[in-house]
């Protein structure tokens, strides 16, 4: 639901869906989430109506998603690694010990820079699946892991840190051993 004349923001989503099977383990594989929002930051993704108004006002202009891209890219790169630290610490593991980063799949450029961020060490995979599918919201952290674990750059059995963020703006983040 993007309105195709904003260039800020319409060229950017795709379309996706994604989803994880969790099933019965010996050992513990899921973290504990980290996750929260920052409401000072709610009007940076929003609708330009909602579907109740689009309706109550005969169904003229529908809602459209708008984000400014600028205060979305500055939030991400500041707090996203702040996120990231505190999921590691609550799952009682160190940044050596990743394999794989993926986090949502938003540009390249905050992929780029919150890595740089963390200092995250030469051997961790991150997930670049943007590339390939564009943002699709919060289907990008399934899709990217499925595509890195099918590609063999996320090895079977190894530890991934997670992370999320979206309107809000919300986030979340986690450590899983991936299957």
């Amino acid at each position: 639901w993007t309105n195709p004349a904003d260039r800020g923001s319409a060229f950017i989503f795709a379309d996706g869906a994604g989803a994880v099977v969790i099933g019965p383990s010996e050992t513990p594989a899921i973290g504990p989430t980290i996750w929260g929002s920052d409401g000072a930051q709610k009007d940076a993704i929003t609708m330009t109506q909602s579907l109740i108004d689009y309706r109550n006002n005969g169904g003229e202009i529908f809602p459209a998603l708008v984000m400014q891209g600028q205060q979305v890219f500055r939030w991400a790169v500041s707090e996203i690694p702040k996120v990231a630290l505190r999921a590691l610490t609550a799952a009682g593991v160190q940044i050596s010990d990743l394999d794989v980063f993926i986090p949502h799949q938003a540009n390249m450029r905050i992929t780029d820079a919150v890595a740089k961020a963390m200092k995250l060490p030469a051997h961790v995979s991150i997930a670049r699946d943007i590339a390939y599918t564009g943002n699709t919201s919060a289907a990008s952290v399934p899709l990217a892991m499925d595509r890195m674990l099918q590609a063999g750059e996320a090895p079977h059995g190894g530890t991934a840190l997670l992370i999320g963020f979206g309107a809000g703006l919300t986030f979340a983040s986690q450590v899983v051993i991936l299957p």
